[in-house]
């Protein structure tokens, strides 16, 4: 046991740990107002935070302990766990919606989205597939089995509805296909056939289309959503370079809707100015790149893409978010990975960590990179 923490990489663990201390400190400063108002009190989804917090650390120690392997073994079984729970909550009554939305699953007080789990799931089973004796991908035949389940988890997440994780959960997958051995150009056009589709899928949902239009029309913010995207951006300039300092932001202040989820990134810069978000961006670039290490280091080509696959999970989900807040892409709820208040997405983010180091402590000195990047592997 000892040998194998002494193999595991600890800089990933520490940057981990660092992140989700931050983020429970982030959550308090930004929340402490609407709990205040709406729940009557300042520490309501501090409190909550803080256990889930305990809860993640928990999961991340297990799956630290068990084998990447195991998770490999049982991909499917927790693929077809991950389908009936993304059909499950189609079933759900209406009281069971949050803003219209019928994404999550409440057991006791738990609530989770079943596409955190549906995520987990696709990555861990497309890596064992692609990884089995035999995997080719010379054609367009030899893709279509994965195509399928892809199409699977992310049809049944777009009818959450929940368009904007289909879209990070495609681009996860594809990028594990192209790391596989897939052609660049049966990946592109795939999806070049696909943008029919999501356009459709904007035009068919008047939601979509304002929050297209708005991002388009951002001086338009006296509602809406050119509104929120527009105090996010003042919650930025406020913060110049060095801040207001911890919990003297003004735009937690019913200013910016959802301060605490969707735009903490502008509470981090109001708070702790351009600095202070290039520190928390520079614990990310590395968090990727100890991710993106263990990678190419993996002891075999399936702890390879799974590896990889959280990794990529993890940069998509912090390039969006940070989008959004900055006003580069229309807005849309894709969480902070860490920082972001939210018990269960943050669990299986700690815990898609854990089976990262998992790993990295069984990887063999003087091993060699097997990934192909676009090229068959023969085997």
């Amino acid at each position: 046991m000892i040998g194998k923490y002494a193999k595991m990489d600890m800089w990933l663990f520490g940057a981990a740990l660092l992140l989700l201390g931050l983020g429970i400190v982030l959550v308090y400063s930004s929340s402490f107002a609407v709990a205040q108002k709406n729940f009557g009190g300042a520490d309501f989804f501090l409190s909550r935070q803080v256990v889930r917090a305990l809860l993640a650390v928990g999961c991340f120690m297990i799956f630290i302990n068990v084998d990447y392997h195991f998770w490999g073994k049982y991909s499917g079984i927790l693929f077809i766990i991950a389908m009936i729970l993304l059909v499950y909550v189609f079933f759900l009554p209406d009281s069971h919606a949050i803003k219209g939305a019928k994404r999550w699953i409440t057991i006791g007080s738990i609530r989770f989205q079943a596409s955190d789990f549906g995520r987990m799931a696709l990555v861990l089973l497309l890596a064992k597939k692609c990884s089995e004796p035999g995997a080719n991908f010379d054609n367009w035949r030899s893709l279509i089995p994965h195509y399928v389940r892809i199409g699977i988890i992310c049809g049944l997440v777009i009818l959450g509805p929940d368009f904007s994780t289909s879209i990070i959960i495609a681009l996860t997958a594809f990028a594990i296909l192209f790391m596989s051995g897939a052609k660049v150009a049966h990946l592109v056009g795939t999806a070049a056939l696909m943008i029919p589709f999501a356009v459709l899928m904007v035009l068919i949902k008047p939601y979509r289309m304002l929050r297209v239009i708005s991002f388009m029309n951002l001086s338009e913010h006296s509602s809406g959503i050119g509104y929120q995207v527009t105090q996010s951006l003042i919650g930025l300039g406020r913060g110049g370079m060095f801040g207001m300092g911890l919990g003297r932001g003004e735009q937690k202040y019913f200013y910016l809707p959802e301060p605490h989820t969707d735009f903490i990134l502008s509470i981090l810069g109001e708070e702790f100015g351009f600095l202070g978000i290039m520190i928390v961006f520079a614990i990310f670039a590395f968090v990727i790149y100890r991710g993106m290490r263990i990678a190419l280091n993996a002891p075999d080509r399936m702890g390879q893409l799974i590896a990889f696959g959280f990794t990529m999970v993890i940069a998509l989900y912090a390039l969006v978010h940070s989008s959004v807040t900055t006003g580069l892409v229309p807005p849309t709820g894709i969480p902070m990975p860490f920082l972001s208040y939210g018990g269960m997405s943050l669990i299986f983010t700690m815990s898609s960590m854990g089976i990262l180091l998992n790993i990295s402590s069984q990887t063999k000195e003087g091993s060699m990179p097997i990934f192909t990047g676009g090229r068959s592997r023969k085997s």
